[in-house]
C-alpha cells in the first residue's frame, strides 16, 4: 500500500507538466473523537443503555449472593436441586441478557461511526475542492509536517456544518 502511494506521488511529481501539488493529511481518529456530534451521541447511547447495565449488575450481584449461600449450605448440608437449578437458570439468563445488551450497544456505536464516517468523507471532499487540494492522505503515513496537516481545519468544517 505504501509503495503504491509513493509510486503515485512520484508519478505526479515527475509528470511532464509538473506543477505544485497541494497535499494535505488528516488524522481521522482525531477528527472523529474531537467531533461534538460524536461525543454527544456516545453520551446519549451510554445513557440509553445505563438502566439495563444497572439491572445486569444487580442480577450479577444476586447470582453471586445465591452462589455464596449455596456454597455455605454445601459445607453444612447438601443444597437442594431446586436451588442449583435456579442458580443455573439465573446464570444462563444473565449470560444471554449480557450478550444481547453488548450486541445492542455495539450496533448503535457502529451505526454512529458509519454516520460520522459519511459526514467526514463529505467534508473532506468539499474542503479539498474549496481549497484546491490535489491529494489528501490519511492513515499509515510515516511523517506529516504541520504544514500539510489539515486535521483541525476538517474538524472545524464539520463542526460548522453540524446543527
Amino acid at each position: 500500500m505504501r509503495v503504491l502511494v509513493i509510486f503515485i506521488l512520484s508519478a505526479l511529481c515527475l509528470s511532464a507538466n509538473a506543477q505544485n501539488l497541494k497535499i494535505g493529511f488528516i488524522d481521522t481518529e482525531q477528527v472523529v473523537t474531537s467531533l461534538t456530534k460524536y461525543t454527544k451521541s456516545l453520551e446519549i447511547i451510554s445513557n440509553e443503555f445505563e438502566p439495563k447495565k444497572q439491572d445486569l449488575l444487580a442480577l450479577h450481584n444476586h447470582i453471586e449472593l445465591l452462589r455464596a449461600s449455596i456454597e455455605s449450605k454445601n459445607s453444612s448440608q447438601d443444597p437442594s436441586n431446586l436451588e442449583l437449578s435456579n442458580l443455573k437458570e439465573l446464570e444462563g439468563s444473565f449470560e444471554q441478557e449480557t450478550e444481547f445488551w453488548q450486541r445492542s450497544i455495539n450496533t448503535k456505536k457502529v451505526n454512529l461511526l458509519k454516520e460520522i464516517e459519511k459526514l467526514v468523507n463529505i467534508s473532506i471532499k468539499e474542503f479539498a475542492l474549496e481549497n484546491d487540494y490535489d491529494l489528501i492522505l490519511y492513515k499509515d503515513v510515516a511523517f506529516v509536517s504541520n504544514k500539510i496537516n489539515i486535521t483541525l481545519q476538517i474538524i472545524e468544517k464539520i463542526e460548522n456544518r453540524s446543527p
